[in-house]
């Protein structure tokens, strides 16, 4: 039975998003069946049950995604990191808009999940794929900014790495399997401003905080 009273609304459009990844490897998971290539647990997947693609919807969010989960809170630890950052353009249907918290109350579900540990949003997420959800766009858990939110797509994708501006939303024949990405930093460190509004786990989330307030 899906957790929900109502099922979310299906989202569709073309969304510019990014990420960070170790400049020696490629930003989207695919070939996921090879051991060598499990992707570790993350929010909205287990590993070995697939994969899934996390994009930030701003530069910052991808940052401060890396600055909580290496633990990053000082400007020497900050500056040592050299990643590379991409930009994707995203075209996609049927992604779930859990974009707010009010979304998940409008849903019947906890909005605290979004931001709480991942086990929760793992579940939410097979109820999700199981009625041909193929995404979710929910409030960033990093990022303790209003108004950040995160895209993450279920399944594999494969990156179509572009070397100028990035191409029209057209010109993707399968937007489905394939997303132009833009290496925008190929040795590059976190923001100071990602990592001052970087909510690690544990720590109080201020933007739920303060919208639990509001209500």
């Amino acid at each position: 039975m899906a957790p929900w009273t109502a099922p979310p609304e299906r989202a569709a459009g073309v969304w510019q998003a990014f990420r960070h990844a170790a400049r020696e490897v490629q930003p989207l998971w695919y070939g996921g069946g090879a051991v060598s290539l499990r992707q570790e647990s993350g929010r909205w997947h287990r590993e070995g049950e697939g994969v899934a693609q996390y994009l930030s919807l701003s530069a910052n969010g991808a940052w401060a995604e890396r600055c909580r989960y290496a633990a990053i809170h000082d400007d020497a630890r900050r500056l040592e990191e050299r990643r590379g950052l991409w930009e994707l353009q995203v075209q996609e249907h049927d992604v779930a808009d859990l974009s707010t918290f009010d979304a998940y109350v409008a849903c019947g579900l906890d909005p605290a999940i979004a931001v709480g540990p991942h086990a929760a949003c793992q579940a939410l997420a097979d109820a999700l794929r199981a009625e041909g959800f193929r995404g979710v766009l929910s409030p960033a858990a990093a990022f303790d900014q209003p108004g950040a939110v995160n895209l993450t797509l279920f399944g594999e994708r494969v990156e179509v790495r572009e070397h100028g501006a990035m191409p029209p939303p057209q010109a993707n024949r399968r937007p489905d399997v394939f997303v132009p990405a833009v290496l925008v930093a190929d040795a590059g460190s976190p923001t100071r401003y990602a990592m001052e509004h970087t909510c690690h786990p544990g720590t109080r989330h201020a933007t739920f905080a303060a919208w639990r307030a509001s209500r």
